[in-house]
């Protein structure tokens, strides 16, 4: 019998509990023409995502998860005075592969999560709470405060627990992938844990 990989988040945001779980789904399904099975994300708070004893903790019951295929996705939010070059980041947060049984991709959002909504703004106006002139910005990723200009477009107030999940399952993954090099890379590392063929 063959089980399809696991992936197995680990995140900072209450809403990126729900939200990852979906985006992961539709990047395997829609992007990657496969199924992928989704651990319970663990959410790791921002100060302890930033401790390599916290995250390595983390990692270790994350990867405990991922019994054949796939892999270990940390997702983090890339808005901090610390993240001058977000790929210089995942490089640091990366474990050493010698300690951990599976891969481990690092995923940082430029600047947060919500970005990769803006990259992809126009085919959120499908949802009520979306104004009908939503459009993404000409570089989604420009500037911080990802989740004021989302606010700007919307009708309501931005709530991450309800509105996270929702815009994950709604976005166009091309759009955002076309307009936010960040998501292009986290399709990459989810393709590269789907990939990964138990050892």
């Amino acid at each position: 019998m063959t089980f399809a990989p696991v992936v197995a988040p680990i995140v900072e945001g209450h809403g990126e509990v729900n939200a990852v779980r979906e985006l992961i789904r539709r990047i395997a399904t829609e992007l990657c023409g496969t199924w992928a099975e989704v651990a319970q994300p663990f959410r790791l708070d921002s100060g302890k995502m930033r401790k390599p004893d916290e995250l390595a903790k983390a990692l270790r019951l994350q990867a405990a998860r991922v019994k054949g295929g796939g892999g270990v996705l940390v997702l983090r939010d890339g808005d901090d005075d610390d993240v001058d070059c977000p790929v210089a980041l995942a490089r640091q947060l990366a474990p050493d592969p010698a300690l951990l049984p599976v891969p481990v991709e690092i995923v940082i959002a430029r600047h947060e999560y919500e970005a990769w909504f803006l990259a992809a703004a126009d085919s959120l106006r499908v949802h009520p709470a979306v104004r009908d002139d939503a459009t993404a910005p000409t570089d989604a990723e420009a500037r911080r405060s990802a989740k004021t200009q989302l606010q700007s477009m919307m009708s309501e107030s931005y709530r991450e627990t309800l509105h996270q999940p929702k815009f994950s399952a709604l976005m166009d993954l091309h759009a955002a992938r076309a307009n936010s090099r960040s998501f292009r890379r986290m399709t990459h590392a989810v393709e590269k844990l789907l990939t990964h063929a138990p050892g």
